[in-house]
């Protein structure tokens, strides 16, 4: 837990407490405190050991005494630990399956948006280039139309399954809508992407998915960002669906880099 968050944390609580629990203060600490904190630091087990140690300084126990106002505080904290342990899981379980895809069981567009801006952040600070490619199955409607919805969702559990297969443990896959896919390839430049991307392309070709059913591809698109600034993770999404859809115009079953990207 960084210091700065603990010393902040104890600055609201003395006031909160010797201020008579003013709405004010506690408006001030939600606003000022998240910023003091990361995705692994902002955990019940974590919060209540920095509030436990706060509040001891602050009404000035020590740790080994026989004070009895100690003893019942310190009850009361164990319990209360004990609840937020259970709301905790309960809150990591309820993230999970709202950021789940129900039919491919790849993560969905919600945990995209709250994923991609933390990868991107990794790659500036590492200075390495990160991958964005937009894969979308070619005449999908037809299937279908053709073949029933049943049969369509067996494709793109099929899909999705062999996109899962072909990539690394720090790959993200995600279902972004429909018969769209999004891939996330970090530490990885246009060249090195391209072998995954090609190699996934020409599986799906190769593959008869369904009885009857011959040529099922995909046309991907992809953009990248070079390691170095800034950059919007909705800009880089735009610009892979938009090299996906000029993958689609030059004949389907390909794979097109963003203007501007080494790899096309």
């Amino acid at each position: 837990m960084p210091g700065e968050f603990y010393s902040t944390y104890r600055s609201y609580l003395e006031r909160y407490m010797h201020e008579g629990a003013t709405e004010r203060v506690l408006l001030e600490a939600y606003q000022d405190l998240p910023r003091y904190l990361d995705e692994s630091d902002a955990q019940a087990a974590s919060i209540l050991d920095v509030h436990t140690r706060a509040l001891r300084e602050v009404m000035g126990i020590k740790r080994d005494s026989d004070n009895l106002q100690w003893i019942y505080i310190a009850r009361a904290t164990e319990f209360l630990a004990q609840i937020l342990i259970v709301i905790d899981t309960l809150l990591l379980q309820l993230k999970e399956k709202v950021e789940r895809d129900n039919l491919t069981g790849l993560r969905n567009r919600l945990a995209l948006y709250r994923l991609l801006p933390q990868m991107l952040e990794k790659a500036q600070e590492q200075g390495k280039p990160l991958v964005v490619a937009m894969l979308d199955l070619d005449d999908f409607k037809q299937i279908n139309d053709q073949y029933g919805h049943q049969a369509g969702d067996e494709v793109l559990r099929f899909v999705a399954g062999l996109i899962k297969r072909s990539l690394r443990n720090d790959d993200l896959a995600v279902r972004f809508g429909g018969e769209e896919f999004v891939i996330v390839l970090p530490a990885t430049d246009f060249a090195k992407a391209k072998v995954p991307l090609e190699r996934i392309r020409t599986q799906i070709a190769a593959e008869k998915i369904l009885p009857g059913v011959e040529g099922i591809t995909v046309s991907i698109g992809v953009a990248g960002y070079a390691g170095r600034g800034s950059v919007d993770p909705d800009e880089l999404i735009r610009q892979a669906d938009e090299a996906m859809y000029r993958a689609k115009k030059l004949g389907k079953n390909r794979v097109v880099f963003a203007q501007g990207d080494n790899g096309e």
